[in-house]
């Protein structure tokens, strides 16, 4: 067996702020692999601060727990343009390489998973996502308002758009015809769930909800799809 190429040990920063699941899941997928690559946390208000060190400190890229805005000069990859947020940030010749990968990495799971499949979106409604539910044949949102919702679909291939509701009444009657919940944080009414449901919440899920469904994902199986994702995105 021929060995793998040399490459040099980089270090690379985790920007994140309290505790941070996926910097944990990172380093241990590295360690695992054995990957030249040194994750360093670090706390900062403002994480940009940073991009001004990548190429000077020769760091490989720069994390962010959370995707935010991108900054001005920095050019991006489709995914983190469609959703006008970047969380993840690669130095190269020419500047700064932006990617959006919890996009790419909740587009990775619903292409694995649930190709086709008729989503009912529950909770606060996440724009900066919307892109990454074009594997779906059908999403619908149950909105606070429908301007909200409306805005939501939009940023959606029109056949993939579906309903927005309103009402509970209108939500469950909705939920009867959707393969896939997904819950985004709230309180998530215990009659939308059905035994034919495939639930993915994206807080930590409770236990007893995954009792009520045919299958239920919390944010760990895209925590894992992240770390993949990142980890491609530095070469690996």
């Amino acid at each position: 067996m021929n060995p793998l190429p040399y490459r040099k040990p980089r270090p690379f920063l985790v920007v994140y702020q309290g505790a941070s699941p996926f910097f944990h899941r990172l380093q241990a997928r590295v360690a695992a692999a054995r990957l030249p690559l040194f994750p360093y946390p670090l706390e900062l208000q403002d994480p940009f601060q940073a991009l001004s060190c990548l190429r000077l400190l020769d760091f490989a890229g720069l994390a962010l727990e959370e995707a935010l805005p991108p900054p001005e000069g920095v050019r991006l990859e489709a995914e983190a343009e469609r959703a006008g947020r970047v969380d993840l940030l690669l130095p190269y010749a020419g500047g700064v390489l932006g990617q959006h990968t919890e996009g790419l990495a909740l587009e990775r799971f619903l292409s694995r998973n649930y190709p086709g499949a008729r989503a009912l979106w529950l909770g606060p409604l996440r724009p900066h996502l919307a892109p990454a539910l074009r594997p779906l044949g059908q999403v619908s949102v149950a909105a606070e308002s429908f301007a909200e919702g409306d805005a939501f679909l939009a940023r959606l291939p029109k056949g993939v758009r579906g309903y927005v509701v309103l009402r509970r009444e209108e939500a469950q009657a909705l939920a009867l015809r959707s393969d896939l919940l997904i819950h985004a944080g709230g309180r998530l009414p215990l009659e939308l769930l059905q035994p034919f449901h495939h639930l993915l919440a994206l807080i930590p899920l409770d236990p007893r909800l995954g009792e009520r469904v045919e299958g239920a994902h919390g944010p760990e199986a895209l925590l894992d799809l992240r770390v993949e994702v990142v980890l491609e995105g530095l070469g690996f």
